[in-house]
């Protein structure tokens, strides 16, 4: 999600210094499209393609002996198997994405959308049950070769304010944008109605 780190990372602020939640969170909707497939995107490819399978079936009963309507169905199979094909495709790229970003949170990457780029995608398998393979021997060829590009980030809660607030405030932007590949949408949205509060 490092797409929602930069918008993070570039947050609108009020001219009081308050974090601008709704035009924050505009941001985010524009952009989310771009990155994640919805769910009724994903429901409406599956009807898309039982509705091409139940025409087809409906053809092949209709059109037994009219060579015509044969023609046809077998233009439409082919129609629905590339269907099927670019659906696949586009599901197993988002399956290696998804991999490769959590691997390089897991392994402290520093510019993880720098990195993700080294990753030969040809060479990476998803396998019938969804395992993606093929990046443990990139990733290692990958760090030998940035290896300033990796490292400890300091964690932990900030000490106590000396004026008398309290420190380790987990709803505050910096722990949000430090947080947010690690985090699912709801979370994301839910600390921000939570910083909201707070202002």
């Amino acid at each position: 999600m490092e797409w929602l780190q930069k918008i993070l990372s570039n947050a609108v602020y009020t001219q009081d210094g308050k974090l601008d939640v709704e035009a924050t969170m505009k941001k985010i909707n524009e952009e989310a499209s771009k990155h994640i497939v919805s769910k009724e995107q994903y429901n409406a490819k599956i009807k898309e393609l039982d509705a091409a399978n139940g025409t087809i079936k409906q053809l092949k009963k209709d059109a037994e002996d009219n060579p015509d309507l044969q023609k046809a169905i077998k233009d439409h199979e082919a129609a629905v198997k590339k269907l099927q094909a670019e659906h696949a495709e586009e599901i197993k790229g988002m399956k290696i994405d998804s991999a490769i970003d959590k691997l390089l949170a897991d392994k402290k990457a520093k510019y993880p959308e720098l990195l993700s780029g080294k990753f030969d995608r040809a060479k990476i398998q998803v396998t019938d049950d969804g395992k993606v393979i093929g990046l443990d021997e990139q990733m290692k060829e990958i760090e030998k070769n940035y290896k300033d590009m990796f490292g400890q980030t300091i964690t932990g809660k900030p000490p106590v304010n000396p004026d008398g607030g309290a420190g380790g405030n987990v709803n505050t932007f910096e722990s949000l944008v430090n947080n947010a590949d690690n985090m699912t949408a709801e979370e994301v949205a839910a600390q921000f109605e939570a910083m909201a509060k707070q202002q």
